[in-house]
């Protein structure tokens, strides 16, 4: 038994060496990983096994350290998916709205690079990609880049980097991903315009009460061959004396990744981050938690939003680009009306630089002018918190349960410093001309943004086959700007409108009907709004002339939907009809006067109608059968065209095998979607259809090789078996360049994927 354990070592250690020569740092973080691999390892074998390991090596005989615990609950990746599809478990949402939810069993079976892979399996999302980890999401037509579509992590809003915001999340930390679609206003305030993405981060598992011990832990190495990536997990859960704790590291590495025309120039990426969360429960039903993070990572937009048309013409990075988080939470059960209330605190700091090159080039391929530049954007700090209670009553016909609650935010955005160099070129001989530099300077002023809002929501069963809804919302805003520094031509649009104050009431009202004890009828109407930023009420350039007048966006939306369950199915289908006025759009105006100004006002329209559907059939013991389907049709109503970069039809379609015994499981995937024309010429291009398989196995090891090995898994992917050429159709294309690998991004090729995982 000592020659095995020595073994995990030794094979750690080398999988350490061999995976990223080359890379310090990298392979430090891989030795860590690995030792804790192979220390999880060894924590897991029989007692007796390790007694007789230290007895042979004739060391001294340490104090033993109490692993115990009971494992989660949850669905394990090699258990059968089941006939029901799993619900949010940490947003309060009404029980009409569409919702899906990516568990960690799913996560698990693919291996995902990043966020966004995540998130390409929900209904109703589509991906823009922008790089190796980074891009953002289209939800119900429009992208998470224009505030429409926030971002929360563990039930707070994630404010403060709409076009960064998907990055900042390795999938090993990641308990599961809640998506609500629709509008989210009412629980859930401004931005929550067309539905909102929640990351529940993992949580401690263990029983608080008894001793202190050790209960979980693991740690997970992969590789994927498409970008030659590496990933490295590791955690450790500990519980007792009323406390509980739950520690990570995480980092991710890859080259630019690898597309059927060749590799994507600047897609590359690095990351690392790590987390602590600590809870305290002094009496049962009552629970503290304490979390804080912090992440770091460099990546490169190789196309898409900020990044086309790519190289050679555009080459944009960010280097580095940093959150720190941290937030304070309490849950409590009680006797007494308010029978649970939850409330939190949190506060997030940010801070990114970007490196932008541009480069003009001429017919012949002479590069004439090249801009270098640079920009520091300093936070936003934002802080805020929320609180909701629960009240369970009646009054003698049949029961409501009604939420009550507040939230509010503050952000404090600094102005960022920017700087440049402008080389010209003799167009000819593309010899150097001319060299410019502009310092580092501030350039805009501090804005601030404050809101707070209050709610309730009413849901009210009158007899058991029915159930109504109605909720109603107020919010309030305050928003600021300093009026240095600023341009002389922008200045006097700044003067006695440097703060506005805002407000926005919305409310909701549904239905469930239970007509069938296997069909459940819904419906819905709900209004939405997105309160202008600090940025866009009060972004200028010299050619930018502010807005602080700015009215919220609102919309209206109708949802009908039917959900057909057993126990051994579930499926699930909605329809819905948007409407939305005062649009923001950006138009050409004069200001003193003087034409070639642009400014942002409330002038559009839009609607968009679609379709969304999802099930899933244990059709036997072992086999399951999976789908889903989205249908969108959108219109911009002012300008009487289409809406840019909507995918008309698209869907995923699965089957799972699951091994009786636990030991392996094999899933086949196909991602699919239809060719778009009905397009915006002076916005994107035709994009094709495309079919995109995916195979995963899972491999219990500990079933397959040897017990003494635990909860150790190998699990195996292939993607795009086919290498198939493709670019998703909500991809940001620069129609004034020609169509390339870039403009729109490719997507990835064929990949291979092998990830190494044991908890215990």
């Amino acid at each position: 038994m000592h020659n095995c354990t020595l073994k995990y070592f030794d094979i750690a250690d080398d999988l350490a060496r061999t995976s990223c020569k080359g890379d310090g740092r990298r392979v430090v973080i891989l030795r860590c990983s690995a030792s804790l691999f192979a220390l999880t390892t060894a924590l897991s074998l029989p007692g007796p096994a390790l007694a007789q390991s230290a007895t042979s090596a004739e060391t001294v005989e340490l104090p033993a350290i109490e692993v115990s615990g009971e494992r989660k609950s949850e669905r394990d990746s090699l258990q059968p998916r089941g006939g029901s599809l799993p619900q949010p478990q940490t947003l309060n949402r009404q029980i009409t709205q569409s919702a899906t939810v990516v568990d960690r069993a799913q996560i698990e079976q693919t291996s995902p690079t990043g966020l966004l892979d995540i998130l390409a399996t929900v209904p109703g999302i589509s991906v823009a990609r922008a790089g190796g980890i980074g891009g953002q999401i289209y939800l119900r037509g429009f992208s998470s880049n224009n505030f429409r579509s926030p971002l929360f992590v563990d039930g707070q809003r994630f404010r403060g980097r709409n076009t960064l915001q998907l990055n900042y999340f390795s999938p090993g930390e990641i308990e599961r991903v809640e998506v609500i679609r629709g509008p989210a206003s009412v629980l859930y305030g401004s931005e929550a315009l067309t539905g909102l993405v929640n990351i529940v981060t993992r949580t401690p598992s263990g029983d608080p009460s008894g001793p202190f011990r050790i209960t979980h832990g693991g740690s997970s190495a992969s590789f994927g061959t498409a970008a030659k990536s590496v990933a490295t997990d590791n955690w450790i859960e500990g519980a007792g004396g009323g406390f509980d704790y739950l520690a990570s590291v995480s980092g991710r590495w890859g080259d630019d990744y690898h597309t059927p025309l060749g590799k994507a120039p600047n897609s590359d990426y690095k990351s690392l981050g790590g987390s602590l969360k600590l809870g305290y429960t002094p009496t049962a039903g009552q629970r503290f938690e304490l979390a804080l993070r912090h992440y770091t990572e460099e990546d490169g937009r190789a196309g898409g939003v900020g990044g086309a048309p790519g190289a050679p013409y555009l080459k944009v990075r960010q280097s580095p680009n940093d959150v720190t988080m941290g937030r304070l939470s309490y849950t409590g059960e009680f006797d007494g009306p308010v029978k649970k209330v939850e409330a939190s605190v949190y506060a997030n700091y940010y801070d990114t630089t970007l490196k932008t090159n541009s480069n003009t080039i001429n017919a012949d391929g002479i590069t004439t002018r090249h801009v270098s530049s640079g920009s520091h954007v300093i936070g936003p700090l934002v802080f805020g918190g929320r609180a909701v209670g629960t009240i369970p009553w009646s009054f003698g016909i049949g029961d409501v349960k009604t939420l009550i609650g507040v939230d509010a935010f503050k952000e404090n955005r600094p102005g960022s410093k920017g700087w440049s160099r402008v080389t010209t070129f003799d167009p000819g001989t593309g010899a150097t001309t001319g060299v410019t530099f502009s310092g580092k300077a501030k350039n805009g002023p501090d804005t601030t943004q404050a809101n707070a809002g209050v709610f309730m929501l009413n849901e009210w069963t009158p007899v058991e086959p029915l159930t109504l809804s109605a909720g109603l919302r107020y919010d309030w805003f305050h928003t600021t700007s300093e009026l240095s520094p600023l341009p002389a031509s922008v200045r006097p649009a700044f003067v006695g409108n440097n703060t506005t104050d805002g407000h926005a009431p919305t409310g909701s009202i549904g239905a469930v009907f239970r007509i069938l004890p296997n069909v459940d009828l819904l419906a819905s109407v709900a209004t939405s709004f997105r309160e202008p930023t600090n940025s866009e009420m009060y972004a200028f350039s010299a050619t930018t002339i502010p807005n602080p007048s700015l009215k919220p966006e609102k919309g209206l939306t109708y949802e009908g939907g039917v959900r057909f369950h057993t126990d051994d199915a579930e499926l699930k289908v909605t329809a819905f009809d948007s409407h939305y006025r005062n649009f923001l759009q950006t138009i050409a105006v004069s200001y003193n006067g003087v034409s070639g100004f642009t400014q942002s006002q409330n002038i559009g329209k839009a609607e968009v109608r679609g379709i969304e559907a999802e099930g899933t059939w244990q059709a036997t013991r072992t086999i399951n059968l999976f789908a889903s389907l989205t249908y969108l049709h959108g219109d911009n109503k002012t300008a009487g065209t289409p809406l840019p970069f909507l995918a008309p039809w698209r869907g995923r379609v699965g089957a799972q095998y699951a091994a009786p015994d636990a030991s392996y499981s094999v899933m086949a995937v196909v991602d699919w979607a239809t060719r778009k024309t009905r397009i915006v010429p002076a916005q994107e291009f035709e994009t094709a259809g495309y079919a995109v398989p995916k195979v995963y196995t899972t491999l219990n090891l500990g079933n397959i090789v040897s017990p003494q090995l635990g909860d150790t898994k190998l699990i195996l992917g292939v993607e795009n078996v086919f290498d198939k050429k493709y670019a998703d159709a909500s991809t940001f294309v620069n129609v004034a360049y020609d169509r390339s690998l870039t403009n729109p991004l490719i997507e990835v090729g064929r990949n291979f994927t092998f990830k190494l995982q044991h908890t215990f």
